[in-house]
């Protein structure tokens, strides 16, 4: 069984205090719900900064949605102009993960049975003339397959922001499975990760964690 992970950015317009988002968010979240109750999808977590929001979803199968799935958010977000069309989620560019969910889906889920888990989600801010260094070396290290994270950790970018999504307690592997020294991390430290994030946009961080506005998993019943 395929696990396919998706994220995807939204902009929100304008809100004042009439917009009655909460329960908006309550009817996307209900949705998200019965989907992953008929077995079409496995996680949607949906994260707010400032006046952006991002989505991860985990689904089994190809899951192309998005917009259906947060419709009733539709109203209140701003289009993406794309070649074939405006968007209101634009689907984001995955760069960077530590695990290739290609087993069961019971033992992908396995860590989050057992141990109470927090969904996180993150921000970032590149640099426009840093991304293409920090894309080149997140490739090689993905592909190197080498670096210990979080086996649910999913980076992915949309111009010059990246979206984060990890879990924690952390359960820490590796794409090959193997205890060797990263080569590929080695190059990416020489590269000066540090002069890479706009951390005055991130607020003093190079990741902000920023705030869930809900999250629905398979496990949660």
């Amino acid at each position: 069984m395929q696990i396919n992970r998706s994220q995807y950015r939204c902009s929100f317009k304008l809100l004042t205090n009439d917009v009655p988002l909460d329960n908006i968010i309550e009817r996307c979240r209900e949705k998200a719900s019965a989907l992953i109750k008929k077995g079409e999808l496995v996680n949607v977590s949906f994260y707010r900064y400032e006046n952006m929001g991002f989505l991860y979803i985990e689904s089994v199968g190809k899951y192309s949605q998005a917009e259906t799935l947060m419709a009733d958010l539709k109203p209140y977000l701003k289009p993406w102009p794309e070649e074939d069309g405006d968007r209101y989620f634009a689907p984001m560019i995955n760069v960077y993960y530590h695990h290739v969910p290609d087993e069961d889906l019971d033992i992908w889920e396995k860590e989050r049975t057992t141990d109470s888990k927090t969904r996180v989600g993150r921000v970032a801010f590149v640099y426009p003339d840093k991304l293409p260094s920090y894309v080149m070396h997140h490739k090689a290290i993905v592909d190197e397959g080498l670096l210990m994270g979080d086996k649910y950790a999913y980076i992915s970018m949309h111009e010059n922001l990246l979206f984060s999504y990890y879990e924690e307690p952390r359960n820490n592997v590796n794409i090959r499975n193997l205890d060797e020294k990263s080569v590929a991390i080695e190059k990416w430290m020489e590269a000066d990760p540090e002069s890479h994030f706009d951390r005055e946009k991130a607020k003093g961080s190079n990741f902000l964690v920023i705030p869930c506005l809900f999250s629905v998993d398979r496990v949660d019943g």
